[in-house]
């Protein structure tokens, strides 16, 4: 894994996972690719390994931000600019979903980004970062 922080958008999966929003201009092409972030963590199993993880935690971010952009760091919110894309709101089972992966990510058992964390002896960090994108979900 490509990473230099523990922030949501902090390793090369999440960042790349950025550029797919370039072309994606309505609430119909966001809402998909968004799903597909996070139903590819959700339906990983025995093991979500740590790219899927990265990018559903990235989506997850993302659903959390089209309600509060500020919560988006100045990088991510110059490359993705204007977010959200339409004043139209996101389908409300993308916020469940998004807890969902948030939830996992939180689990250390069968989840291989916690375990590089935890190798890297930064479970703290990962873990209040999943805390801070968590608790502005239902």
């Amino acid at each position: 894994m490509g990473a230099w922080d523990v922030s949501v958008f902090g390793n090369d999966d999440a960042a790349d996972f950025l550029f797919e929003f370039d072309d994606a201009p309505t609430l119909a092409e966001v809402v998909p690719t968004l799903e597909d972030a996070l139903d590819t963590a959700l339906e990983a199993t025995p093991e979500l390994d740590a790219m899927d993880g990265a990018v559903g935690m990235a989506a997850a971010a993302l659903v959390v931000s089209w309600d509060e952009p500020t919560m988006l760091g100045s990088e991510e919110g110059e490359s993705l600019a204007p977010w959200p894309r339409t004043p139209e709101p996101l389908p409300p089972h993308l916020a469940t979903k998004a807890a969902q992966v948030l939830d996992r990510l939180h689990q250390a058992d069968g989840n291989e980004l916690a375990e590089l964390w935890e190798e890297a002896g930064r479970t703290t960090d990962y873990q209040a970062e999943l805390t801070r994108w968590r608790s502005r979900l239902p």
